[in-house]
């Protein structure tokens, strides 16, 4: 394992993809992009359906490999010590992460513990899942089990953030709840990169960058 991939909240840290190709049946997705994600800030993955958001933040991530190209963390390649760079990341895919026959209480604790966090009280409830916490997952409303997946970041404290259409079916007022973490994430030197159909929920923030895959090759 190698000291330098695992990194506090607090530490500067960047991520750099290079030159990646990413290449899925007949589609070409990406050819030789390269990107650097900055510390402080706020990423939004946008574009078309199909145009590859998905398979950049896993690319990102390390759940898949690019054809060509590689990820750095702190110019580490992350292909040496993958177990070590997934120490370092929260990630929430568009199907929530969970398990329908636990209840809520159980995800939430499973889940936590899975990305290296404590476990966490459901009277940690600003996502108001408080009333649900014996509720089988699967019995819950699509609003309902988006909550449940966004509240593992209550207590995160891993620098890097990636989350896949993560507001999806979640109405204004836990939509602020979860923007306000966001805020205190990046002030904190943390890295949030999102993918995203609407983006203007994200423009208030002064450190957001819009990355719109339709125009990369433009």
């Amino acid at each position: 394992m190698d000291s330098k991939i695992n990194q506090s909240i607090k530490s500067k840290n960047i991520i750099k993809i290079e030159n990646i190709e990413i290449i899925r049946g007949n589609n070409r997705l990406f050819t030789q992009y390269s990107y650097k994600f900055l510390h402080g800030n706020l990423y939004i993955i946008t574009g078309s359906n199909g145009i590859g958001k998905t398979t950049l933040l896993k690319c990102i991530c390390g759940l898949i490999e690019p054809d060509k190209g590689k990820v750095f963390w702190n110019e580490m390649s992350v292909e040496k010590d993958y177990q070590e760079y997934y120490k370092n990341i929260t990630y929430l895919g568009h199907l929530n992460s969970s398990f329908p026959n636990l209840s809520v209480s159980d995800n939430i604790n499973f889940l936590s513990i899975l990305n290296g966090n404590k476990t966490i009280s459901v009277q940690n409830d600003n996502f108001g899942i408080l009333p649900y916490k014996k509720h089988s997952f699967s019995s819950l409303s699509n609003g309902q089990k988006r909550r449940v997946a966004l509240s593992i970041y209550n207590l995160s404290t891993k620098p890097l953030w990636v989350m896949d259409e993560p507001l999806n079916s979640v109405d204004k007022n836990y939509e602020n709840i979860f923007l306000e973490l966001i805020s205190t994430h990046i002030k904190k030197n943390g890295i949030v990169i999102i993918s995203s159909h609407e983006v203007h929920q994200y423009r208030k923030f002064k450190n957001c960058n819009i990355i719109n895959l339709d125009k990369i090759y433009e």
